[in-house]
């Protein structure tokens, strides 16, 4: 059986994790072990490595201080080729920065196995959600593609937090904030349906938007959204033109004033429209920069931070080259 590892001195986090791993392990899981079906997947890594006459592989938890990051660069840095993120899209992206700095030239290679509630950036790859077996077939055996990383840094911090899909502040995220983890874990992403009415008729906030260092323009926005990939849940489309591997972000900015002018934005994300339509512009960029009159709630794949003023985003083209896609994901 693969041996379990965990990784809670920040200290010494790197330097551990290389002894743990040695110089013989193809194949490193990444795992949160609070969520559902955890424990399955151990086992069926196990017996799959096994039939492909590879090395034991060896498991890495998460905790609530090292959330995947420092994990994935230790597997990375002890020889592991493969390192798998199993949970949300919280462990997935701190994964995928873990990962980026070891894709080249090293060609350490990144597969995601689900396990969270949204899994958006699975979603977004075309991954099975509820099967787990094929998930890990494809996370181990599927054609690799590069994808981009995104990061935010928050006021006045030098610290970068990565994200895969979708970054968000204002109204957008502290609707995320409001749903309850409880009724998230029970009934899986309609538990947003209730806080999503309930923000939606909430006022427009002063802020400003500065796109590739241009100067800033200010606007009374509901939210501004950095898009990455397209999908959400429900075959709804934040924006048609967001793709994981083109280097550029589609950046949304939601004013809108009236409830009414949820209906075309509503038809707009079911069709997958690409023209604007009155409460919403789109336009593309590779760094973004938000400041609100007020600190806002910021919301990273789903991830939440309060009270913050300014957010700066910027893409890193191709960062991490992830296994499992079936197809080019639109």
């Amino acid at each position: 059986m693969p041996v379990t590892v965990r990784l809670s001195l920040p200290g010494d986090l790197r330097r551990e994790g290389a002894r743990s791993l040695g110089g013989m392990t193809r194949v490193a899981l990444v795992l949160n072990p609070v969520k559902r079906r955890a424990d399955q997947l151990v086992p069926l890594l196990a017996a799959a490595c096994a039939e492909r006459g590879w090395p034991e592989p060896t498991v890495l938890e998460t905790t609530v201080a090292e959330t995947g990051a420092a994990q994935a660069a230790a597997a990375a840095k002890g020889g592991a080729r493969l390192v798998l993120a199993a949970g949300g899209d919280g462990t997935v992206r701190s994964v995928a920065q873990g990962v980026h700095p070891f894709a080249q030239p090293d060609g350490v290679v990144m597969g995601v196995v689900p396990l969270g509630t949204a899994n958006l950036f699975a979603h977004n790859l075309g991954l099975p959600i509820r099967d787990l077996r094929a998930a890990l077939a494809l996370a181990l055996d599927g054609t690799a593609r590069p994808v981009d990383l995104g990061l935010a840094t928050f006021d006045e911090e030098r610290v970068e937090h990565p994200f895969l899909v979708l970054a968000g502040f204002g109204h957008d995220a502290a609707t995320v904030a409001a749903t309850r983890d409880e009724l998230k874990h029970r009934i899986g992403w309609p538990a947003y349906i209730l806080p999503a009415a309930r923000h939606a008729i909430r006022r427009p906030v002063p802020m400003s938007v500065s796109l590739d260092g241009e100067v800033a323009r200010p606007l009374r926005a509901w939210s501004v959204l950095a898009a990455n990939a397209s999908r959400v849940r429900a075959g709804v489309r934040i924006t048609a033109g967001a793709e994981l591997d083109d280097g550029l972000l589609e950046v949304l900015e939601v004013t809108v004033r009236r409830p009414d002018q949820w209906l075309p934005i509503a038809a707009k994300g079911v069709l997958g429209l690409r023209r604007d339509v009155p409460g919403l512009v789109t336009r593309s960029a590779r760094e973004v920069e938000i400041v609100a009159s007020d600190p806002q709630h910021v919301q990273l794949d789903g991830d939440i931070t309060a009270d913050v003023s300014r957010v700066r985003v910027r893409l890193m083209h191709q960062a991490v080259m992830v296994n499992g896609t079936r197809e080019r994901a639109r």
